[in-house]
């Protein structure tokens, strides 16, 4: 699912409010903006992955819904200050499945 259009407008219409409201929504309960979230999402679920599988980084993005394995490099960075490659070496686990 996160590799689907979470775009405002996608998700604005699956809510069936407007594009505006939604961002209201997610500012007021959330403190951040819809497209901040599902970076901070789709992030966190690379991580995941990184640690819990040894699918290469192309793949790990896709998966999780990055355009490219650069745009989840630059959202890794932003989100933990380090690269993926740095994370899944110094945060893997011993037992890592495919």
């Amino acid at each position: 699912m996160l590799d689907a259009d979470l775009g405002i407008a996608a998700l604005a219409a699956r809510a069936a409010v407007s594009e505006r409201h939604l961002t209201r929504l997610f500012t007021a309960h959330l403190g951040q903006t819809p497209a901040r979230y599902v970076r901070a999402v789709r992030t966190e679920a690379a991580a995941q992955l990184l640690v819990s599988s040894r699918l290469p980084l192309p793949r790990i993005a896709a998966r999780c819904g990055f355009t490219s394995a650069e745009a989840l490099r630059r959202a890794f960075l932003d989100r933990y200050g380090i690269t993926p490659s740095h994370y899944r070496a110094t945060n893997a686990t011993t037992t890592v499945s495919r």
